[in-house]
């Protein structure tokens, strides 16, 4: 999660907040308190944890055009700010000098509190490096999920449009949602994710003589499922093309947008990927930079994929006019 400023707003904002609220007749709401079910502390998303608490007890107050106090618990930027600054674990947990919250109601179980102050605990409040609207605790579907896909296991002749193996395609979220094999929330449940995890050769995808999926990036697929599976998507704010290496910029991307297709005895062309050297030869024979750009005369690529953004672009040809230094 991105480190939230303090919001600028009126000092009688922060009075509002803390000694009134919105007033709900207890029979307007569940009582949160009660039960004795075994708490699951283990799997602690935004997505899918803490958001419905939030729904269920305090978005009747804090959403909607004129939310209490000028905070829009719909927004997660708001939900962010009064996380950071202790004002919501102030209220649930009815401290001291806090309005105690759900208002009129009974106060959350402690189940329900352990889980919010567990996500508090381990998110991360730092601002993403190089500038960026990302929150490093999210994964998102169309800068990380739709291109290892679309270079993995929507490639020609197997979960394209025009293969469509088993009546799977997964080249867009609309394609991979109505193919049936997530589950949103559950990773356990999702075909897919059970499909990219297998150990037996002849059940595993991407398929022998395809390399499998590296552990990041199963865990990737794992996280982005139990967050909800979401088609979302985050922006890079500026481009680092001055601090630019193999390690650290032209290998993520290559594996992440090019290393399905150029990988094994099946690459696409003839043409290898799967390492340092691998990727100078394609640099070296002209047809590297052409195909990325999508200048004319050149296979555009990563093919069945969007276009490499102008910043993975520019650090490409950063790296390839530093002289494809291995560093």
């Amino acid at each position: 999660m991105k480190r939230y400023t303090l919001k600028v707003l009126p000092f009688f904002t922060f009075i509002v907040l803390m000694v009134s609220g919105c007033k709900h007749d207890p029979t307007e709401m569940p009582d949160p308190g009660g039960g004795v079910e075994p708490c699951d502390t283990l799997n602690i998303t935004y997505q899918t944890t803490v958001f419905p608490i939030l729904q269920q007890y305090c978005i009747s107050c804090h959403g909607g055009a004129t939310p209490e106090a000028g905070l829009n618990f719909e927004n997660y930027d708001d939900v962010a700010f009064v996380a950071q600054s202790g004002q919501l674990l102030g209220s649930i947990r009815h401290e001291a000098n806090y309005s105690p919250m759900p208002q009129g109601l009974a106060k959350l179980s402690d189940c329900d509190i352990s889980k919010i102050e567990i996500w508090v605990r381990d998110t991360t409040f730092t601002e993403p490096p190089g500038g960026s609207s990302c929150d490093p605790d999210t994964i998102y579907f169309q800068n990380t999920i739709l291109p290892l896909l679309q270079s993995s296991c929507g490639i020609i002749g197997c979960h394209d449009p025009g293969s469509a193996t088993e009546g799977i395609i997964l080249t867009s979220f609309e394609s991979i949602m109505a193919s049936g094999v997530i589950e949103p929330g559950n990773p356990g449940d999702s075909e897919l994710y059970e499909k990219i995890t297998e150990t037996d050769p002849e059940d595993i995808m991407p398929p022998p003589p395809n390399a499998s999926l590296t552990e990041e990036q199963r865990n990737a697929v794992f996280k982005w499922i139990e967050q909800g599976a979401l088609n979302n998507s985050c922006e890079q704010l500026e481009c680092d093309t001055i601090n630019v290496t193999y390690a650290e910029t032209v290998w993520p991307i290559i594996q992440g947008r090019c290393f399905g297709c150029h990988n094994g005895p099946g690459a696409q062309s003839g043409i290898l990927l799967e390492n340092y050297d691998d990727i100078v030869a394609a640099v070296n024979s002209g047809r590297f930079l052409g195909a990325i750009k999508h200048e004319e005369g050149y296979s555009a690529m990563p093919q069945n994929g969007a276009k490499l953004s102008d910043c993975n672009i520019s650090q490409l040809q950063k790296w390839i006019d530093d002289g494809t230094p291995n560093n």
